[in-house]
């Protein structure tokens, strides 16, 4: 699955190069370095991102792909040092005259912003995608494909984004590896605008989930988050047994000539994280709930980084 999408974003890019006398075509690269200092993630990375667009009429067609690849000091809230790897790709469809790139917004949060200032009126689109992260030692169980959802409407100089980011399995469009433990479910609503040629800002909302493995070889009856004695809740295999986070926070994106800087700051909530999972899992499916600790106080979460990059993009 995972040849059959890099193959689509290759011959995607190839067209756009080939058929650009016939077809509204647009593409960019960047390559980055990124350093990332916060109290979940520490880690430095090389980057390798692209973004091409393919217009037909009033019918548009974007795909991104990233690739990236470093040194991890701390991840999930876990010090734990070595390399790691990770690959995103995406793909929506919808209408308009989409030239300005700004769907690389919806690529990796680490990717510098590939953007078109001359691009020219706008797009409108839902898409699906996927991404995965390979984690080191003890980590690694934590590498878990996500499969994602998304929807961008654009005009010029501007993009509204909306992702969702799930482990869950749905056919070949929503490719997750449906494990229902590790980063389980992300939304993000997003604004991108470009403000000169060489600046451009991003910011957004982000509610984010993260759970240890469940003993799926324990019988689900865990006093924790159980509020009555019929609801059933995980028991957790160990060495991760009380990792949980959900972190609600706000970001921006700063990003000018060569250089990005970004934030992120909020509140990591174990309230939060079991009111979310509670109320999915309590619903029709009647999964077993996960031990959060609900009775603990929020947390502040936060994050910086900066990147030092080098894009390339048409602005025809």
């Amino acid at each position: 699955m995972t040849k059959l999408y890099l193959s689509l974003f290759g011959f995607l890019l190839s067209f756009c190069l080939l058929s650009a006398q016939r077809f509204d075509a647009h593409f960019g690269v960047a390559a980055q370095l990124r350093f990332v200092l916060g109290n979940q993630n520490q880690k430095i990375e090389l980057g390798l991102s692209g973004m091409a667009t393919l217009n037909y009429g009033d019918a548009a067609l974007e795909s991104g792909l990233s690739l990236s690849a470093g040194q991890l000091f701390k991840r999930h809230t876990i010090r734990q040092s070595g390399r790691f790897y990770r690959y995103d790709f995406i793909t929506l469809v919808g209408g308009g005259k989409n030239g300005n790139l700004l769907g690389s917004s919806l690529l990796q949060s680490h990717s510098p912003l590939i953007y078109n200032h001359e691009g020219s009126n706008g797009f409108y689109g839902l898409g699906f995608g996927f991404e995965k992260e390979f984690l080191p030692k003890e980590l690694s169980h934590f590498s878990l494909r996500r499969g994602k959802i998304m929807m961008r409407f654009s005009d010029a100089q501007h993009s509204f984004d909306i992702t969702f980011i799930n482990d869950f399995r749905f056919g070949r469009l929503f490719y997750g590896q449906g494990t229902d433990y590790g980063d389980t479910g992300t939304l993000r609503l997003g604004y991108t605008e470009i403000l000169s040629p060489d600046r451009i800002i991003r910011a957004g909302v982000v509610v984010a989930l993260f759970t240890p493995q469940p003993d799926y070889l324990r019988t689900p009856n865990n006093v924790v988050n159980s509020d009555d004695g019929r609801k059933n809740v995980w028991h957790i295999r160990p060495p991760f047994a009380d990792t949980f986070y959900a972190n609600l926070y706000a970001f921006g994106t700063y990003q000018y000539e060569g250089y990005s800087y970004s934030t992120k700051i909020g509140i990591n909530s174990q309230k939060l994280g079991a009111f979310i999972q509670n109320t999915l899992h309590d619903g029709p499916g009647l999964n077993p709930r996960f031990p959060w600790k609900v009775a603990e106080k929020g947390k502040l979460y936060y994050e910086l980084s900066g990147i030092l990059f080098e894009t390339v993009a048409d602005e025809n």
